[in-house]
Order: C-alpha cells, then sequence, then structure tokens
C-alpha cells in the first residue's frame, strides 16, 4: 500500500498539542509562541516526510501486507526467470509477513512500458521491480516517493536514475548486469581464436547499449586484426532482419544486454545455424539451438540478489543508502548441441570450466 499523505517515517518525531478552552479571555503571548513552535516542529516534520517519503517504505514494523508491482519490458524466459527468483528470494526474506506481487509485461511496446508506468503511479503498491533501462528511467520519472528496484539494469548512473552505486541518492537501487566486453571478448577468443569479423545486433536507442557497444569497440580494437560489424535494430520485429544481414560478413556474432534483441534471440540462432556462424550471448542460458555459448551474469542469480536488496529496503533501510548489487565476474555456459554441429574445437581447459548443456 502506497503511504498515505499524513503517514510519518519511522523515526519522524511528531510534536502534538491540546488546545484547553479559554472562553472570554485572549491568548497569552506564551501559548501563542508554543502555538507557532508546534507549527515550525510540525511543517519540519512535514518536509522530512517529503525527502525521506522517495525511499523509505511505508510501514517497517513487519506487521501490514506488502504489494509490490513488477514491471517487465518483454517478454522471455530469462526475463521469467529472474522475475521468480526476485520474488522467491523477497517472500523468503520476509519471512511471515504478507507479500503479493502484481506483474506486467510491456511485450516491448515502449507505449505500453508508459501506460504500465502510469497505471502503477496510481496504484497502492509500497514497492516497484522493474526490467528494462527504458522502463526503468520511465517508472523513476512516474514515481520518485516510493522505492523502485531494478532487475539487472545496465548503468544506472548514466541512465540518471542513481548518483552512484554505492550510494544511489534516490529511490532507485536494484542489481547491475555489466559485464565489461573486454571480459566477454576475452572469452570469445578462448573458444574461438581466429575471429576477425565480429558482428553484434543492438537498438542504438537504448543509452546503456551504447555505452555498452562502445566498450565493445574499444576491446576489438586491441586486436589490429578484427573488425566490429554492427547491425542496428529500432525493436524485436527488426532483430531477424539484422541477423541476416551479418550472415557472410562475419565469422561470430555477440549479443550484448539488450533486451529487445534477446526477446528475438531465437532468429539470430537461426542464422547462426544456417550460416554456421557461432553465436554469443551475455544474457540467459544457450539454451536455443544455434546459440553456441553464454557468457556473462547468471540471470536468475541476480533477480535473488535485488530480492535480498528489496527486503533490506522494505526492512527500513533507505533505498537512497543502500547499494546495488554488482555481479562477481561471467559465467561460461556451452551448448552441447550447437558446438556438435560446428566446425570448431574449443580447448579441453575452456571446456573444463564451463557449464555444458545438452
Amino acid at each position: 500500500m502506497a503511504p498515505p499523505s499524513c503517514r510519518h517515517p519511522e523515526g519522524t518525531t511528531i510534536v502534538k498539542t491540546a488546545a484547553r478552552s479559554q472562553r472570554g479571555r485572549r491568548p497569552r503571548p506564551s501559548m501563542l509562541v508554543a502555538a507557532l513552535l508546534a507549527l515550525l516542529v510540525l511543517a519540519g516534520c512535514s518536509q522530512a516526510q517529503q525527502s525521506d517519503a522517495a525511499t523509505t517504505p511505508a510501514s517497517t514494523d513487519g506487521s501490514e501486507p506488502l504489494e509490490v508491482g513488477i514491471l517487465l519490458m518483454l517478454q522471455a524466459q530469462v526475463v521469467d526467470d529472474m522475475s521468480q527468483a526476485f520474488q522467491d528470494e523477497l517472500t523468503a526474506r520476509l519471512g511471515s509477513r504478507e507479500v503479493t506481487f502484481e506483474v506486467r509485461n510491456a511485450n516491448g511496446d515502449p507505449n505500453l512500458v508508459n501506460s504500465i508506468t502510469k497505471y502503477f503511479a496510481g496504484s497502492d503498491a509500497d514497492a516497484f521491480a522493474v526490467l528494462g533501462t527504458p522502463a526503468v528511467i520511465a517508472m523513476a520519472q512516474q514515481i520518485p516517493d516510493r522505492p523502485i528496484f531494478a532487475l539487472g539494469i545496465g548503468d544506472p548512473v548514466h541512465a540518471g536514475v542513481a548518483e552512484s552505486l554505492e550510494q544511489p541518492g534516490g529511490n532507485v537501487t536494484g542489481s547491475i548486469d555489466f559485464v565489461n566486453p573486454q571480459i566477454i571478448l576475452d572469452e570469445v577468443l578462448k573458444i574461438q581464436p581466429g575471429v576477425t569479423a565480429l558482428g553484434t545486433v543492438f537498438n542504438p536507442s537504448n543509452d546503456n547499449l551504447r555505452v555498452w557497444v562502445d566498450l565493445l569497440k574499444d576491446a576489438v580494437a586491441q586486436h589490429p586484426e578484427m573488425t566490429l560489424v554492427e547491425a542496428t535494430v529500432s525493436g524485436t520485429p527488426d532483430v531477424a532482419a539484422a541477423a541476416r544481414s551479418l550472415a557472410g560478413r562475419t565469422d561470430a556474432v555477440l549479443i550484448g544486454p539488450d533486451a529487445q534483441v534477446i526477446a528475438g534471440m531465437s532468429a539470430v540462432a537461426a542464422v547462426g545455424s544456417t550460416s554456421g556462424i557461432p553465436v554469443y550471448q551475455t544474457s540467459g542460458a544457450p539454451d536455443i539451438a544455434g546459440v553456441l555459448a553464454s557468457i556473462g551474469p547468471d540471470y536468475a542469480e541476480l533477480g535473488a540478489r535485488t530480492g535480498e536488496v528489496a527486503a533490506v529496503v522494505l526492512g527500513g533501510q533507505s533505498a537512497s543508502s543502500t547499494p546495488f548489487y554488482v555481479p562477481d565476474g561471467a559465467a561460461l555456459t556451452i551448448n552441447g548441441t550447437t558446438l556438435e554441429s560446428l566446425p570448431l574445437e574449443v580447448p579441453a581447459s575452456v571446456l573444463g570450466s564451463a557449464e555444458v548443456i545438452e
């Protein structure tokens, strides 16, 4: 439930005064002073409430049930896994305290993101979990007075929703899914040392993805024999055509943490299978035929750690002082079936350190 306008956050001191009957008498000067002081104290409490409301939950005594709204940018298994892990972890950490979730999915439609955001802004939810940088930004603009938990945002500081990862400074905290592209490219070259043309598909309207691609360019520039081939999209429906445009021009494809491209990952995988091009992704398990490997954070783990962050905030700590969870390195998962279909010999040392799925 949203904090009522008259509810004061825990720790705020309220001074109440009781008026006595003074029939036929003028108020004494001391009484006027006391009344003015009381008004000043209440005004101060009101200002404190306004400044704290953005980062402190409505109730921290553990007795009132909680409502959490969840906005997901798109439909994808990795998204569902992350959302469910968040719900499970938060529920477990709240113990006997009742919590309910309302999940809404924008299916990659920016207009639907805006309408869902407005819906949640007018709801009684105590807090929100959001997946997708544009959705986090939209939610933060519409809802400044309740905690927002980002599910694996790329760069909250660059997106303008946090001052720093350690001290967010506003009402948005959660987890980030950023892994330096240099680390990812190093793993690709361990699997496939002879890459000379690396392709990628992304939506340039996503500020975080532009930053990620710029860093990927820097990483590629460290290898003079390698070039980066870019294919851009404006949404998930464009992914298939963009992927086809890379056939014949690349000898490997790497898909970054772009939610809209991830939603069309089957189209990228199909091009990889048809063209014999290894496809790598940074998000989710490589369980689609044609995707060779996933190199990146464990998104179910990110969901769970975001649930842990949410439990801290809903337990009374301000979101503005609750750090984002930052993943430690990248995990490598290889699709064994896809590997068998490619003329590729992966070193035993790499296979030994990877999770191999069929």
